[in-house]
């Protein structure tokens, strides 16, 4: 009998080195499954990523056409016309200022010069444009002949010169780079 009691001893050994195999296979399994879960839930995550790389697709097919290079020329050219749109009624209204007809109820008299002077400069691409002959003076002019002393900026130079009036309308422009006029 005593080698009964070794193979029993042996079995129960056995036995329970299986349930030990069998608990541990088990709690791998149950350890797996959680993991599994969690991928689960992050791969939720990112199909919220599959959706927002299908609505930039279809902003981007929305906004194909939209060339910001062609805009941006656009703009410019809208803006060389308003200035040339400017200069236009300029003309206009000194040329029947100097008429001595109606354009005087375009231009107003004495203030309206140095605005005058200012918007017929920025229509030329001047910018930064300072009036330097006193307002006393200007207020002279405006009734008259005269020249106003201006300085402004173009394309970031400065530039001093005179603009000229006769009978109230302004006739000439003439501005040099400060530069040019300096030894």
């Amino acid at each position: 009998m005593p080698a009964d009691s070794a193979l029993s001893s042996v079995l129960v050994w056995i036995d329970v080195l299986l349930l030990a195999a069998a608990v541990a296979a088990a709690v791998g399994v149950w350890m797996l499954h959680r993991r599994v879960g969690d991928f689960e839930r992050s791969a939720a995550g990112l199909a919220k990523l599959d959706e927002l790389a299908a609505s930039v697709k279809k902003l981007a097919g929305d906004r194909a056409d939209l060339d910001l290079r062609r805009v941006e020329h656009v703009l410019i050219e809208i803006r060389d016309a308003q200035r040339r749109l400017e200069d236009a009624l300029l003309r206009v209204s000194e040329q029947a200022l100097a008429r001595g007809g109606s354009g005087a109820a375009l231009v107003p008299s004495s203030g309206g010069l140095a605005e005058r002077v200012i918007t017929r400069l920025v229509a030329q691409g001047y910018d930064r444009v300072q009036i330097v002959t006193p307002h006393a003076e200007l207020e002279r002019i405006a009734a008259g002949d005269g020249e106003v002393t201006v300085e402004a900026r173009r394309a970031g130079v400065a530039c001093k010169g005179r603009v000229i009036v006769r009978a109230g309308a302004l006739t000439e422009v003439d501005l040099k780079p400060a530069y040019a006029t300096f030894p």
